[in-house]
């Protein structure tokens, strides 16, 4: 008897198990198919040229369970898909590499997914963003290396390939930036003083390719500056304050991007402090690193300062002509400076290009008139957190020794 009862549980669980499965089968996901019945076609449509495709204007059949317009077409023989909501009256197409002639189909979709019969629709697509960036490239020697311009009015995401000749004359993919910003710049370094080829092409995101700007350049001569030669000179008004557990003065100068780099603790703006470089230099350059991570572009990071250098200290003045302006009357005005984000400063988030373009330094050319100096003086204007406090990862300068 206890047998048959067990039999007749386990038969109800298993009825009532399948059931539910059922059940669960039978439940629809999205939008129920109501009808076989297709939508009409676009009644009438006007293609308006955009750079690399076109905005398409349209009219819509007269149709109560009408859902989307969908356009179909290919790039580069890959088949992309457009679709727009029935209140927009319009669709953009985008991603063409050329401004030839181009044909999409249209078709309405309806809520039980039914297309109509596809309308063909031809236009010409404006200059496409990939040659608008590349005609406005433009390459110049620097130190060590190129400096790249370009202009990118329609922030397009793309890819710029630089390129360089190896000592034996074979061309390489020597750096690639990948970059959205209305104003690029971008430095290739490394390169001895030897003239060599270089270039750069761009790549968008629909893998249409730029020409090749190319030529051949003779890297302005420099060398980075010997760091175990540097120290820090506490002068009045200098916050010389360490914050701690590896967080010292030292740490800004110690080849490394990582942490722990400088810290200082509470002080007050305008926040200085004096590098003694232990040589009298010209300066072609230098670069700063943030405190990276989830600190970049944020907490106690520079945002603007500005930079003074001398040859030599003066012993005999008092506290007010270091903590105040005094000095500036003597010291030579290096240059302004701003840690510049790609995404912009109203934007209230730090995109991947943010990230690698703090990774790589934010980086400074000094003017080529500037006297030689040995001591140089920072004076941070301001944080990115609106506080009196610095952090800084890392800091490298380059140029010649004067002789």
């Amino acid at each position: 008897m206890k047998n048959i009862e067990i039999m007749k549980h386990i038969l109800i669980c298993a009825i009532f198990a399948a059931y539910i499965f059922a059940s669960c089968k039978e439940e629809p996901i999205g939008q129920t198919a109501t009808d076989g019945v297709p939508p009409g076609s676009i009644i009438s449509w006007r293609a308006e040229s955009a750079p690399g495709g076109a905005i398409i204007n349209y009219e819509l059949p007269d149709d109560d369970d009408l859902l989307y317009v969908k356009a179909v077409y290919y790039i580069n023989g890959v088949e992309k898909k457009t679709m727009s909501s029935i209140y927009n009256r319009k669709l953009e197409i985008e991603g063409f590499g050329n401004t030839e002639e181009q044909t999409a189909q249209l078709y309405c979709v309806d809520r039980s997914g039914n297309h109509s019969t596809p309308t063909e629709i031809r236009f010409h697509p404006d200059t496409p963003p990939v040659q608008t960036i590349f005609e406005s490239m433009n390459m110049t020697p620097g130190f060590g290396g190129v400096q790249i311009v370009w202009e990118n009015p329609n922030k397009t995401d793309v890819v710029i390939y630089l390129i360089a000749a190896d000592s034996l004359g074979d061309i390489y993919v020597a750096d690639i930036v990948y970059s959205n910003s209305a104003e690029g710049r971008f430095n290739l370094r490394g390169f001895d003083t030897t003239k060599r080829l270089f270039g750069g092409f761009i790549r968008d995101k629909w893998d249409n390719y730029s020409d090749t700007l190319q030529g051949l350049f003779s890297p302005l001569y420099e060398i980075k500056f010997d760091k175990s030669k540097w120290s820090m000179r506490g002068l009045p008004g200098d916050n010389t304050t360490e914050f701690g557990w590896g967080w010292q003065w030292s740490a800004m100068y110690d080849e490394s991007t990582g942490e722990p780099g400088a810290h200082t603790g509470v002080g007050r703006t305008p926040m200085l402090f004096t590098l003694d470089l232990g040589d009298t230099v010209v300066l072609s350059r230098y670069t700063l690193w943030h405190r990276l991570g989830d600190w970049s572009y944020g907490h106690h990071n520079p945002r603007k300062w500005k930079l003074y250098g001398t040859v030599s200290l003066a012993g005999d003045k008092p506290n007010d002509y270091w903590e105040g302006e005094g000095f500036k009357n003597d010291w030579t005005f290096l240059m302004d400076c701003y840690s510049f984000k790609p995404s912009g400063d109203d934007n209230p988030f730090v995109t991947q290009e943010d990230r690698d373009y703090a990774n790589r330094g934010f980086e400074f050319e000094f003017d080529s008139n500037l006297p030689p100096v040995r001591y140089i003086r920072f004076y941070i204007e301001s944080n990115w957190s609106g506080g009196d406090m610095i952090h800084i990862a890392e800091v490298s300068f380059w140029g010649k020794k004067f002789q």
